[in-house]
């Protein structure tokens, strides 16, 4: 057998399942109390936030580990992470910790239908007490469902519990364990299926523990084992067909009254029914008292077994032992979860019997059958032996009229109903709004709503016994103006990463009862329906890098229509590499054209549509440039890296990829040179990654000054570490930084290494100098710990300066990348980027460039920019700052540059809210200036 198919008809609530215990939660969910937490398996659910109702909990779990004495939890239908939930937080006797189950939206249903959440997985109740559970589904495989462990004054009620999976192939675990470190446990009016163990199962040591008014049913072993304890064990109903229905041992004293036994074991895998269906050990025999019980035949079973004698009839029982003397044999009794009509069983029980509710498993009052005789005892004579009690089969019919309208909204209800008994009935209707209900009605009851909102309207039928049927009818009162709609609209977010390419959509979701549909529309010719219960849905998109206008459209249940609109472009997270020595390496010949195909790149993963490079060029008899571009367009007219002959020069770009994942890179010299290119991080709108978030450059080392804790030139062959992170803006958990290094003062020619502290094999270089040369270049860095080290691998001294300019976000929330094609957007030669004014950029100056708004930057929400700058062929050394417009130009530096070299350098400035970057020349003598752009940061 493969789980319990009753269990999984309960789970997925297609069969007709008993009603909620009486003293069970309402059938609907609670509007909000105080003292109350609240456990629902929905979009805005946290289990970080408060447990309110409008911020619930996602997992039992979190409000077990923060629920208080005199505090209830409802699990309000399944939650969003089931498993295991241990408790280990205790109530007191006036203020128990109560944990139930409630189950939401009952209209229509009859009591008998409304199913249990599905809690799933298992409880464990550890040296707790004062603690209530009920009313929960659970399943459980290599576990016990539910185990209490030195444990007092537990109460576990209403609660369904089978094994799921093949029963030959699990372990033998129990429903429900209590060990024998535990008292005053109560096990009440709870159905336990097909445990592969035993149904209920009390450990030596145990006491006072009750097992009262359930219906246990197929399990591998007894439906209740009890060892050395004290216990009442009154009124159930024990389907078994394996091992014994109801064991005592290990001189346990108990009182067994009420209980019925009707072995036929439904669905159970065991050998022959060998075993007696109830069991004394001769060592418990003399503190058990037996009475009242009541056996189905057992197809040659033995019915009892006492002191280790058999007897097959009451009879014979009875005069041996001088017990049993109101059992009944062959009681003719039906399965499942009823009792015939006519059955001995019925008004035949002993009231007085210990632990037995007034209420039976299903919740429904002890009543008197008035087609049985009342052969019972006690307070009572007609409460019925095992879990159930018999009921006047009744109907109820008659709901609300109309059952929906604008408010006010005025309504009729017309009872009616019969009874198999024939006794005369009378009716409740509660309109469900808090006006009193109309109790004793008669012919139609009319009513006015006037609070908007869903209410259950209830008709009750009660026979002159006291048995009950109920019929809820869901009446909507609308609003006089249809319900206001509104999104908003972020790239989706998960555990500090984003995923820049999926529009994830926050939904209101306070105010839903009055809707019937929800459809968004998402911009690329597709649409999707979302339930009006959800609180966020999401979209993947297949082309970033252009708006796509979203339209939300809500149905009310009169027709009427809201919209509301938000606008959506997908762009590119990044992902740091540890990047090799090098991912290519090789010769371009003059004018050569190289293609640096996706998997040299890495970027033959997910939506990868640029990526970070650090390429060097060393080796050429003549000067030039290299520009990089993506595979499949024109070569653009840029330069990434300018070079002089015979010198090997470095710098980092950000590139578009082509349709393929593909770069080309082109040799602009008149010679051949060679190449090396490591990638630094990839840019994707489908793969989870990092978002950028730019701070205002700030200079965190100066060698010369004594800035970051270092003075004074580093010397040959010598490293320096420096903390980058927790300081200057910048989060001690940032995944990445973005620096800008540069090299002065150099007493012999070389090179600069950085690495990541704490990540091995992340060196890379990133400056190459001549002697007295000073070199910036801008370059990303994954962090560990949130330093770098920095080292000079040279023959002789040299100034280090470097400054920040933001870093990869681990929250996800900051500026996200859209890569564009290489394009020119500065060129003080030709008047490109000056408002077609040619003139160098004089010493000490300052130009305004504009950057969002032209060559397919977003007018708006540029947070920075990605550009290659160049000074050209300088007539002395300076330097250049790039920043926001509108803010104060910071101490630092974007690019170096030195007499007659041309200088490139990648620089990511912040750009002003008006969408323009200032350049400042720092130097002596005015200079040519190009800025070439690869691409733009914006805003979530």
């Amino acid at each position: 057998m493969v789980g319990s198919s009753r269990f999984v008809a309960l789970a997925a609530s297609t069969l007709v399942v008993v009603s909620a215990p009486a003293g069970a939660p309402a059938a609907a969910a609670d509007t909000g109390q105080p003292g109350t937490l609240y456990v629902r398996g929905v979009d805005w659910c946290s289990d970080t936030g408060p447990g309110t109702q409008d911020v619930p909990f996602c997992s039992v779990q979190a409000a077990a580990d923060v629920v208080v004495p005199g505090q209830t939890v409802d699990i309000v239908g399944p939650p969003r992470y089931g498993g295991k939930v241990t408790i280990t937080r205790s109530g007191t006797p006036s203020a128990p910790i109560t944990f139930q189950g409630v189950t939401s939206n009952p209209f229509g249903t009859p009591a008998a239908e409304i199913a249990p959440p599905l809690l799933g997985g298992t409880i464990t109740l550890s040296g707790v007490h004062d603690v209530h559970v009920s009313y929960l589904l659970l399943d459980h495989t290599t576990t016990d469902a539910v185990d209490v462990k030195g444990a007092q004054d537990v109460v576990l009620d209403g609660l369904y519990i089978a094994q799921q999976g093949p029963e030959d192939a699990t372990a033998a675990t129990d429903g429900v364990s209590v060990d024998g470190a535990s008292s005053d446990v109560t096990v009440s009016r709870s159905r336990i299926y097909d445990s592969h163990g035993n149904a209920v199962q009390v450990a030596s040591g145990a006491h006072d523990v009750t097992v009262t008014t359930n219906e246990l049913e197929g399990s591998r072993y007894a439906e209740i084992a009890a060892s050395g304890t004290t216990a009442d064990l009154t009124g159930n109903t024990l389907d078994d067909a394996c091992g014994p229905a109801l064991t005592l041992d290990g001189g346990s004293s108990a009182t067994v009254e009420n209980n019925v036994f009707t072995g036929t074991g439904h669905g159970t895998v065991c050998l022959a029914p060998t075993a007696p269906a109830f069991s004394v050990a001769a060592d418990s025999a003399a503190s058990v008292t037996a009475d009242y019980n009541a056996f189905a035949p057992h197809n040659g079973r033995t019915d009892y077994s006492w002191g280790g004698t058999g007897y097959t009839t009451v009879a014979a029982f009875t005069a041996a032992t001088g017990q049993g003397a109101h059992d009944l044999n062959d009681v003719g009794y039906a399965y499942p979860d009823a009792t015939d009509e006519n059955s001995p069983v019925i008004d035949s029980a002993d009231a007085d019997a210990p632990g037995e509710p007034a209420t039976d498993v299903n919740g429904a009052p002890r009543v008197d059958d008035p087609l049985a005789a009342d052969t019972g005892t006690g307070a009572h004579t007609t409460y019925d032996r095992g879990a159930f009690e018999r009921q006047d089969t009744l109907s109820v019919a008659g709901g609300a009229t109309p059952s929906s309208g604008i408010g006010p909204l005025s309504v009729s209800v017309t009872p009616h109903g019969a009874g198999s008994w024939g006794l005369p009935l009378t009716y409740t209707v509660d309109f469900g709004d808090g006006s009193p209900a109309v109790t004793d009605a008669s012919g139609t009851v009319t009513h006015t709503y006037t609070a908007p909102g869903v209410h259950a309207e209830k008709v009750t039928v009660t026979d002159a016994n006291g048995s009950t049927a109920t019929r809820t009818t869901k009446v909507t009162v609308g609003t006089a103006t249809p319900p206001a709609t509104s999104l908003a609209v972020s790239p989706d977010i998960a555990q500090g990463t984003v995923d820049a390419g999926t529009a994830f959509l926050t939904l209101d979701h306070s105010d839903n009862w009055e809707l019937t549909s929800r459809t968004i529309s998402w911009g690329d010719g597709s649409s999707s329906s979302v339930p009006v219960t959800a609180g966020a849905t999401g979209h993947n998109y297949d082309e970033p890098f252009r708006s796509y206008p979203l339209t939300l459209t809500q149905t009310d249940i009169f027709g009427r229509t809201a919209t509301a609109t938000a606008t959506f472009r997908p762009a590119d997270s990044y992902t740091p590499l540890t990047p090799p020595e090098y991912d290519y390496q090789g010769t371009v010949k003059a004018h050569g054209l190289l293609d640096l195909t996706s998997s040299t790149l890495h970027t033959d993963s997910n939506g990868v549509d640029a990526v970070a490079l650090r390429v060097t060029v060393t080796g050429g008899t003549a000067g030039g440039y290299l520009t990089l571009y993506p595979d499949g367009t024109a070569r653009p007219s840029v330069s990434a890296l300018n070079f002089a002959a015979h010198q090997t020069t470095e710098n980092g770009m950000t590139v578009r990829t082509g349709p393929a994942g593909d770069v080309f890179l082109y040799n602009g010299s008149a010679a051949s040179v060679s190449v090396k290119v490591v990638t630094a991080g990839i840019f994707s709108h489908a793969q989870p990654g990092h978002s950028y978030a730019p701070v205002t450059p700030v200079r965190v080392l100066d060698t010369r000054s004594g800035t970051g804790g270092v003075t004074g030139p580093v010397a040959a062959g010598k490293s320096i570490t420096v903390s980058v992170a927790g300081t200057h803006g910048i989060p001690a958990d940032a995944a990445a930084v973005v620096l800008d290094v540069q090299t002065t003062s150099a007493r012999a020619s070389g090179s600069l290494t950085v690495t990541s502290h704490g990540i091995a094999d992340s060196a890379v270089t990133t400056s190459y100098w001549t002697k007295g040369q000073t070199v910036s270049n801008l370059t990303v860095v994954p962090l560990a710990d949130g330093k770098v080290v920095l080292h000079n691998s040279s023959s002789g001294s040299v100034q280090l300066v470097t400054d920040v300019f933001g870093y990869a976000d681990t929250t996800g929330t900051g500026s996200l990348y859209l890569p564009s094609t290489p394009t020119r957007i500065l060129d003080t030669r030709n008047g490109t980027g000056t408002g077609g004014r040619i003139a160098k950029l004089g010493a000490h100056q300052t130009l305004k460039l504009r950057f969002s708004g032209v060559h397919g930057i977003p007018s708006s929400g540029t947070t920075a920019g990605d550009l290659v700058l160049t000074a050209v062929s300088p007539a002395t050394g300076g330097y250049l700052t790039a920043w926001a417009d509108g803010t104060t130009r910071p101490g630092t530096a974007s690019l170096d540059y030195g007499t007659g070299r041309t200088t490139p350098n990648e620089i990511m400035p912040p750009v002003g809210s008006d969408g323009y970057v200032d350049i400042y020349n720092g130097g002596s003598a005015a200079v040519n200036v190009l800025a070439d752009q690869y691409g733009d940061y914006v805003a979530q």
